[in-house]
Protein backbone atom coordinates (compact mmCIF):
# COMPACT_ATOMS: atom_id res chain seq x y z
CA UNK A 1 0.00 0.00 0.00
CA UNK A 2 0.70 3.72 -0.49
CA UNK A 3 3.17 5.47 2.03
CA UNK A 4 1.35 7.14 4.78
CA UNK A 5 -0.24 10.64 3.98
CA UNK A 6 0.77 11.57 7.25
CA UNK A 7 4.06 10.16 7.21
CA UNK A 8 4.45 11.82 3.59
CA UNK A 9 3.68 14.84 5.28
CA UNK A 10 6.17 15.13 7.94
CA UNK A 11 9.19 13.98 5.27
CA UNK A 12 7.84 16.70 3.26
CA UNK A 13 8.48 19.34 5.96
CA UNK A 14 11.53 21.86 5.73
CA UNK A 15 13.09 22.67 9.15
CA UNK A 16 14.06 26.05 10.94
CA UNK A 17 17.01 27.85 8.41
CA UNK A 18 18.03 30.35 11.06
CA UNK A 19 21.31 28.89 11.78
CA UNK A 20 22.72 28.71 8.10
CA UNK A 21 21.92 32.11 7.71
CA UNK A 22 23.87 32.83 11.20
CA UNK A 23 26.64 30.69 9.96
CA UNK A 24 27.08 32.66 6.78
CA UNK A 25 26.87 35.96 8.65
CA UNK A 26 29.45 35.07 11.30
CA UNK A 27 32.27 33.73 8.35
CA UNK A 28 31.47 36.47 6.29
CA UNK A 29 32.31 39.21 9.16
CA UNK A 30 35.58 36.75 10.30
CA UNK A 31 37.12 36.61 6.36
CA UNK A 32 36.19 40.77 6.14
CA UNK A 33 38.49 41.40 8.92
CA UNK A 34 41.55 39.43 7.35
CA UNK A 35 43.72 41.82 5.78
CA UNK A 36 45.28 39.14 3.44
CA UNK A 37 41.93 38.87 1.87
CA UNK A 38 41.18 42.37 1.67
CA UNK A 39 42.93 43.44 -1.74
CA UNK A 40 40.38 40.85 -3.64
CA UNK A 41 37.03 40.79 -5.19
CA UNK A 42 35.52 37.69 -3.38
CA UNK A 43 31.79 37.07 -2.50
CA UNK A 44 30.48 34.33 -0.14
CA UNK A 45 27.19 32.27 -0.72
CA UNK A 46 25.35 29.33 0.38
CA UNK A 47 24.85 26.38 -1.85
CA UNK A 48 23.43 22.96 -1.49
CA UNK A 49 20.21 21.79 0.23
CA UNK A 50 20.12 24.62 2.25
CA UNK A 51 20.06 27.40 -0.09
CA UNK A 52 17.99 25.65 -2.36
CA UNK A 53 15.05 24.96 0.33
CA UNK A 54 15.12 21.09 0.38
CA UNK A 55 17.08 20.48 3.47
CA UNK A 56 15.67 18.13 5.69
CA UNK A 57 16.08 16.84 9.41
CA UNK A 58 19.34 15.46 10.03
CA UNK A 59 21.13 17.60 7.34
CA UNK A 60 24.60 18.50 9.11
CA UNK A 61 26.96 20.96 7.23
CA UNK A 62 26.12 23.72 5.77
CA UNK A 63 27.92 24.40 2.71
CA UNK A 64 29.71 27.91 1.39
CA UNK A 65 31.11 29.20 -1.40
CA UNK A 66 33.89 31.69 -0.71
CA UNK A 67 34.02 32.57 -4.65
CA UNK A 68 37.25 34.60 -6.13
CA UNK A 69 35.73 37.27 -8.48
CA UNK A 70 38.87 38.23 -10.01
CA UNK A 71 41.02 36.68 -12.22
CA UNK A 72 38.74 34.53 -12.92
CA UNK A 73 38.56 31.23 -15.03
CA UNK A 74 37.50 30.96 -18.38
CA UNK A 75 36.00 28.90 -20.95
CA UNK A 76 36.27 30.20 -24.87
CA UNK A 77 35.77 27.74 -26.85
CA UNK A 78 32.60 28.88 -28.70
CA UNK A 79 33.94 32.13 -29.27
CA UNK A 80 35.38 33.38 -32.73
CA UNK A 81 39.20 34.57 -33.09
CA UNK A 82 38.55 38.20 -32.67
CA UNK A 83 36.24 37.41 -29.89
CA UNK A 84 38.94 35.70 -28.38
CA UNK A 85 41.10 38.62 -29.17
CA UNK A 86 38.65 41.13 -27.37
CA UNK A 87 38.61 39.11 -24.42
CA UNK A 88 42.49 39.10 -23.74
CA UNK A 89 42.56 42.65 -23.98
CA UNK A 90 40.27 42.96 -21.27
CA UNK A 91 41.67 40.50 -19.10
CA UNK A 92 44.91 40.40 -18.34
CA UNK A 93 46.30 36.84 -17.51
CA UNK A 94 47.77 36.30 -13.65
CA UNK A 95 50.20 34.33 -11.46
CA UNK A 96 47.48 34.46 -8.80
CA UNK A 97 44.93 31.58 -9.26
CA UNK A 98 42.64 28.70 -7.58
CA UNK A 99 45.66 27.62 -5.04
CA UNK A 100 47.14 30.62 -3.64
CA UNK A 101 42.88 31.80 -2.93
CA UNK A 102 42.23 28.31 -1.70
CA UNK A 103 45.86 29.00 1.50
CA UNK A 104 45.04 32.26 1.78
CA UNK A 105 40.88 31.44 2.47
CA UNK A 106 42.41 28.36 4.67
CA UNK A 107 45.05 30.41 6.36
CA UNK A 108 42.77 32.77 7.54
CA UNK A 109 40.07 30.56 8.98
CA UNK A 110 43.20 28.54 10.67
CA UNK A 111 43.64 31.59 12.78
CA UNK A 112 39.73 31.65 13.81
CA UNK A 113 38.56 27.87 13.81
CA UNK A 114 39.52 24.24 14.35
CA UNK A 115 40.04 23.73 10.31
CA UNK A 116 40.45 20.17 8.20
CA UNK A 117 41.16 20.79 5.10
CA UNK A 118 39.28 18.25 3.14
CA UNK A 119 39.61 16.77 -0.97
CA UNK A 120 37.65 19.94 -1.94
CA UNK A 121 36.33 21.84 0.90
CA UNK A 122 37.81 23.42 4.50
CA UNK A 123 35.71 21.75 7.66
CA UNK A 124 35.23 23.82 10.45
CA UNK A 125 33.38 22.07 12.93
CA UNK A 126 34.30 24.16 16.36
CA UNK A 127 31.24 24.35 18.31
CA UNK A 128 32.98 26.67 20.64
CA UNK A 129 32.55 28.77 17.80
CA UNK A 130 29.82 31.19 17.02
CA UNK A 131 29.17 29.24 13.76
CA UNK A 132 25.95 27.28 15.35
CA UNK A 133 26.44 24.80 12.24
CA UNK A 134 29.10 23.27 11.03
CA UNK A 135 30.23 24.15 7.86
CA UNK A 136 31.98 23.03 4.98
CA UNK A 137 33.52 25.68 2.60
CA UNK A 138 34.35 25.79 -0.71
CA UNK A 139 37.42 28.17 -1.82
CA UNK A 140 36.54 28.56 -5.79
CA UNK A 141 37.07 31.11 -8.63
CA UNK A 142 34.10 32.56 -10.44
CA UNK A 143 34.27 30.33 -13.36
CA UNK A 144 32.95 32.02 -17.00
CA UNK A 145 31.32 29.59 -19.81
CA UNK A 146 31.29 32.29 -22.45
CA UNK A 147 28.99 32.51 -25.16
CA UNK A 148 29.94 35.83 -26.80
CA UNK A 149 32.66 38.49 -26.40
CA UNK A 150 32.14 41.43 -29.50
CA UNK A 151 33.34 43.92 -26.65
CA UNK A 152 33.51 43.80 -22.78
CA UNK A 153 30.05 45.59 -22.60
CA UNK A 154 28.88 43.00 -24.90
CA UNK A 155 29.77 39.87 -23.20
CA UNK A 156 27.49 36.88 -22.90
CA UNK A 157 28.49 33.49 -20.41
CA UNK A 158 27.16 31.37 -17.71
CA UNK A 159 28.60 31.75 -14.39
CA UNK A 160 30.35 28.91 -12.35
CA UNK A 161 32.37 27.80 -9.89
CA UNK A 162 36.48 26.62 -10.42
CA UNK A 163 38.00 24.34 -7.72
CA UNK A 164 40.15 21.15 -7.86
CA UNK A 165 39.79 17.73 -5.77
CA UNK A 166 43.14 17.28 -4.20
CA UNK A 167 42.28 13.93 -3.50
CA UNK A 168 42.61 13.11 -6.78
CA UNK A 169 45.60 11.58 -8.58
CA UNK A 170 45.81 13.89 -11.44
CA UNK A 171 43.85 17.00 -9.46
CA UNK A 172 41.38 17.75 -12.49
CA UNK A 173 39.75 20.76 -12.42
CA UNK A 174 35.90 20.82 -11.40
CA UNK A 175 33.27 23.24 -12.59
CA UNK A 176 29.78 23.57 -11.21
CA UNK A 177 26.57 26.47 -11.82
CA UNK A 178 24.96 26.83 -8.61
CA UNK A 179 23.46 29.81 -8.72
CA UNK A 180 22.12 28.53 -11.92
CA UNK A 181 21.14 25.49 -9.92
CA UNK A 182 19.23 27.70 -7.49
CA UNK A 183 17.28 29.81 -10.01
CA UNK A 184 16.60 26.95 -11.91
CA UNK A 185 15.06 24.86 -9.00
CA UNK A 186 12.99 27.97 -7.50
CA UNK A 187 11.52 29.01 -11.34
CA UNK A 188 10.57 25.22 -11.08
CA UNK A 189 9.08 25.11 -7.63
CA UNK A 190 7.07 28.57 -8.57
CA UNK A 191 6.01 26.37 -12.04
CA UNK A 192 4.75 23.31 -10.00
CA UNK A 193 3.01 25.60 -7.37
CA UNK A 194 5.74 24.49 -4.57
CA UNK A 195 5.20 20.49 -5.22
CA UNK A 196 8.50 20.32 -6.70
CA UNK A 197 10.73 21.03 -3.94
CA UNK A 198 8.49 19.15 -1.70
CA UNK A 199 8.71 15.92 -3.50
CA UNK A 200 12.56 16.59 -3.22
CA UNK A 201 12.34 16.99 1.09
CA UNK A 202 10.09 13.48 0.78
CA UNK A 203 12.37 11.58 -1.44
CA UNK A 204 15.68 12.16 0.20
CA UNK A 205 13.90 11.01 3.75
CA UNK A 206 12.29 8.11 2.09
CA UNK A 207 16.02 7.11 0.26
CA UNK A 208 17.43 7.10 4.04
CA UNK A 209 14.90 4.97 5.75
CA UNK A 210 15.35 0.89 5.87
CA UNK A 211 12.78 0.07 4.11
CA UNK A 212 14.44 1.53 0.89
CA UNK A 213 17.45 -0.48 1.33
CA UNK A 214 20.14 2.18 -0.45
CA UNK A 215 23.75 2.08 1.02
CA UNK A 216 25.29 5.32 2.14
CA UNK A 217 26.70 7.40 -0.30
CA UNK A 218 24.61 5.19 -2.93
CA UNK A 219 21.94 8.53 -3.74
CA UNK A 220 23.79 11.78 -3.16
CA UNK A 221 21.32 14.53 -2.30
CA UNK A 222 22.34 16.97 -5.00
CA UNK A 223 21.83 14.14 -7.84
CA UNK A 224 18.18 13.30 -6.23
CA UNK A 225 17.36 16.67 -6.83
CA UNK A 226 18.91 16.86 -9.98
CA UNK A 227 17.12 13.71 -11.30
CA UNK A 228 13.78 14.94 -10.35
CA UNK A 229 14.16 18.50 -12.11
CA UNK A 230 14.00 16.14 -15.43
CA UNK A 231 10.81 15.29 -14.70
CA UNK A 232 7.92 16.96 -16.56
CA UNK A 233 5.91 20.24 -14.55
CA UNK A 234 2.69 18.46 -15.41
CA UNK A 235 3.87 15.76 -13.29
CA UNK A 236 4.04 17.93 -9.74
CA UNK A 237 0.75 19.64 -10.34
CA UNK A 238 -1.02 17.08 -8.26
CA UNK A 239 -1.51 16.25 -4.53
CA UNK A 240 1.69 15.45 -2.63
CA UNK A 241 1.20 11.54 -2.35
CA UNK A 242 0.24 11.76 -5.88
CA UNK A 243 2.93 13.74 -7.29
CA UNK A 244 5.85 11.65 -5.13
CA UNK A 245 4.52 8.54 -6.59
CA UNK A 246 4.14 9.51 -10.50
CA UNK A 247 7.75 11.47 -10.19
CA UNK A 248 9.39 8.23 -9.34
CA UNK A 249 7.11 6.26 -11.41
CA UNK A 250 7.90 7.99 -14.47
CA UNK A 251 11.57 8.00 -14.05
CA UNK A 252 11.13 4.12 -14.08
CA UNK A 253 9.21 4.01 -17.36
CA UNK A 254 11.80 6.58 -18.74
CA UNK A 255 14.98 4.27 -17.08
CA UNK A 256 16.69 4.08 -20.57
CA UNK A 257 16.70 8.04 -21.42
CA UNK A 258 17.95 9.19 -18.06
CA UNK A 259 21.56 8.67 -19.13
CA UNK A 260 21.31 12.26 -21.67
CA UNK A 261 20.13 14.04 -18.32
CA UNK A 262 21.38 17.57 -17.24
CA UNK A 263 21.96 18.31 -14.06
CA UNK A 264 19.40 21.33 -12.45
CA UNK A 265 21.80 23.80 -13.83
CA UNK A 266 21.06 22.81 -17.05
CA UNK A 267 24.80 22.87 -18.69
CA UNK A 268 26.39 19.76 -17.17
CA UNK A 269 25.36 16.19 -17.54
CA UNK A 270 24.60 14.07 -14.52
CA UNK A 271 25.95 11.08 -15.58
CA UNK A 272 29.57 10.72 -16.81
CA UNK A 273 33.19 9.68 -15.50
CA UNK A 274 34.24 12.98 -13.85
CA UNK A 275 34.56 13.46 -10.08
CA UNK A 276 31.76 15.54 -10.03
CA UNK A 277 29.58 12.76 -11.86
CA UNK A 278 27.08 10.54 -10.66
CA UNK A 279 26.78 6.85 -11.24
CA UNK A 280 24.27 5.42 -13.77
CA UNK A 281 23.73 2.08 -11.92
CA UNK A 282 22.94 4.31 -8.33
CA UNK A 283 20.52 5.86 -10.17
CA UNK A 284 18.57 2.77 -11.75
CA UNK A 285 19.25 1.81 -8.00
CA UNK A 286 17.58 4.65 -6.32
CA UNK A 287 14.67 4.85 -8.85
CA UNK A 288 13.61 0.91 -8.48
CA UNK A 289 14.19 1.43 -4.68
CA UNK A 290 11.43 3.75 -4.30
CA UNK A 291 9.01 2.70 -6.54
CA UNK A 292 8.89 -0.58 -4.51
CA UNK A 293 9.00 1.00 -1.44
CA UNK A 294 6.17 2.59 -2.34
CA UNK A 295 4.40 -0.26 -3.07
CA UNK A 296 5.07 -2.24 0.00
CA UNK A 297 5.17 0.32 2.48
CA UNK A 298 3.11 -0.98 5.77
CA UNK A 299 0.87 1.96 7.83
CA UNK A 300 0.66 1.10 11.42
Amino acid sequence: MPICRDQLEAWSQQPDSFFPEWTLQVLTEALQDARRLAPLRYEIFVQGSYANDTNIRGDGDVDLVIQLNLPLEEQLHELTPDEKHEFWKSYESTDYGWEEFREDVLGVLRRRYFVHAGRKCVGIHDLDSLLRLPADVLPAIEYRRYRAFPSLAGEEYDEGVFFRDLGDPQQRAITNFPKLHLTNGRAKNRRTGGRFKEVIRVSKNARLHESAGIAKGVAPSYFVECLLYNVPDKIYRASLSGAYVAAWRWLLEHLPEIRTFRCQNELVDIFGDLPDQWDLPAAETLIRALNTQWQQWRCP
